[in-house]
């Protein structure tokens, strides 16, 4: 018999089992940041199969990780066969978003999950090759702040984008499974638009160091150092800086208001609180995510983790604080902000909707917007004391 053709599509069962991440895989649609479409998404679930659809097991995460694979594979062929530099650029970007897709729930084998991270850094930078985004790319030298040199990156704005003079800058930090040049990228690029040059690193546990190093938790030692930094590129307006963190970047983000308040003229929080959920209380795979970012031992060594993460609210953030967060959040409780809002009075915003889950992911386009803009307007021209509110 002749086989019968049919379009890719999700097979109805895996759209179920995996609909609360979905969106993620779509995050943003940004310009520079790697990226897939639905139809990748298409490709990678066409025929999944339905008997083991169990989040929880090695298996499940087996499979998704080899068809993402295959995914970008083909995107590296598509670049391969490509006579143009934008035809190149694009199936590169592609390519990353595939490879991070296969790792960022993989959690089995660190030195497969670098691996891929390696590749999705390689197939991101050759997407650069052509392209008009100016980056400009350091290294903060191993020692002090970590056994390795920790890399950063300061993004500028298009030349029609910028004001005369050094430019305002959002310093932007990583989750625990996110990627600097796919997630946070793509938010940064809503910063780019306004003229906001953006800046990237990757803190000890974070990015190509995940599973590789202990996840910093006073990252604000590096974030100090960082802007320090800054202070050598002209380009950069170091008395105009934010700083937005993502999910437990967001956690980071209130440590930073807390402790560099007078650095930042205002400070994003996405998903982050100031206390986390009891451990075992967390679904496994982010159990296991907690377990490999921080590399912790067993659930009472973890939660003891946990209560040390506590953040103390009665101590006051030194500057503007916005907290963005889904009230269904299992993560960061959403009772725990609101304590924090009530704490730090008139200098925090919160917002949260009421539906959303954590990072708000199916409002993130316009949450990342609205965000933005609260930034723009604190990092005007103004004086300091007329920019905050």
């Amino acid at each position: 018999m002749l086989e019968v053709l049919r379009p890719a599509r999700v097979p109805a069962p895996v759209l179920q089992a995996c609909g609360y991440f979905l969106p993620r895989l779509m995050f943003l649609q940004g310009r520079y940041a790697p990226q897939v479409h639905w139809g990748d998404i298409a490709l990678a679930l066409d025929g999944f199969p339905v008997d083991d659809l169990d989040l929880r097991s090695e298996r499940f995460w087996d499979e998704w990780r080899g068809r993402w694979v295959g995914q970008a594979e083909r995107y590296r062929a598509v670049a391969a066969g490509s006579s143009t530099p934008a035809g190149r650029a694009r199936a590169y970007r592609g390519a990353a978003a595939c490879y991070h897709w296969a790792e960022f729930m993989d959690f089995g084998d660190a030195a497969r999950k670098l691996a891929l991270r390696r590749n999705v850094r390689d197939c991101f930078e050759r997407s650069l090759v052509g392209g008009d985004l100016d980056l400009i790319p350091g290294r903060m030298p191993a020692g002090r702040l970590a056994p390795v040199d920790l890399p950063y990156w300061v993004v500028l704005p298009p030349p029609n984008r910028r004001g005369p003079g050094p430019m305002p800058a959002v310093i932007l930090s990583n989750g625990l499974d996110s990627m600097t040049e796919v997630e946070v990228l793509a938010i940064a690029e809503t910063f780019l638009d306004r003229g906001i040059a953006a800046v990237l690193f990757d803190g000890p546990g974070q990015g190509i160091h995940v599973g590789q190093l202990p996840l910093r938790i006073d990252m604000e030692t590096v974030v100090a150092a960082l802007v320090e930094r800054l202070g050598e590129h002209g380009e950069i307006a170091v008395d105009r800086l934010g700083f937005l963190g993502v999910s437990f970047g967001g956690y980071l983000a209130l440590r930073v208001a807390q402790r560099l308040g007078e650095l930042f003229r205002c400070v994003v929080n996405l998903s982050g609180g100031p206390v986390v959920s009891p451990f075992e209380g967390l679904p496994r795979r982010l159990r296991e995510d907690f377990r490999f970012a921080l590399m912790g031992g067993d659930s009472q060594d973890m939660q003891a983790r946990f209560d040390g993460l506590e953040i103390d609210v009665s101590v006051p953030a030194e500057t503007s604080v916005l907290s963005v967060h889904g009230g269904l959040d299992d993560i960061f409780p959403v009772g725990a902000l609101s304590g924090l809002d009530s704490a730090w009075g008139a200098g925090h915003e919160l917002r949260v909707y009421p539906a959303e889950s954590h990072v708000c992911l199916n409002l993130i386009n316009s949450c990342s917007l609205e965000a933005a803009d609260w930034v723009a307007d604190r990092l005007s021209g103004e004086p300091r004391g007329a920019a905050r509110s």
